[in-house]
């Protein structure tokens, strides 16, 4: 097993400053994404981590909107929500 140069080090941690995967560090760097994700857990605890799954459909606006509708009475299950929020469009 060869070790990594300082500067291949560096420039995977530069990498994971901007958030990148590992996979994407590991095509521009040539290093396998295996060594980078040990790299990431030794040398970058601190690190944001992936919040993983898909992205919230709804802003946050639209959530308060809808709490705002159920506790007034307005609406009372999603199905009463579903139907408020198309008839905005």
């Amino acid at each position: 097993m060869t070790t990594l140069s300082a500067e291949q080090t560096n420039q995977i941690l530069y990498h994971l400053d901007l958030n990148q995967s590992t996979k994407d560090i590991s095509h521009a760097t040539g290093v396998h994404y295996s060594t980078i994700s040990r790299i990431c857990s030794t040398l970058g605890p601190d690190l944001q981590k992936s919040s993983g799954g898909c992205p919230s459909i709804l802003s946050s606006s639209d959530v308060q909107h809808a709490i705002w509708l159920i506790s007034s009475g307005k609406a009372e299950n999603a199905t009463q929500l579903t139907i408020s929020s198309t008839s905005l469009l």
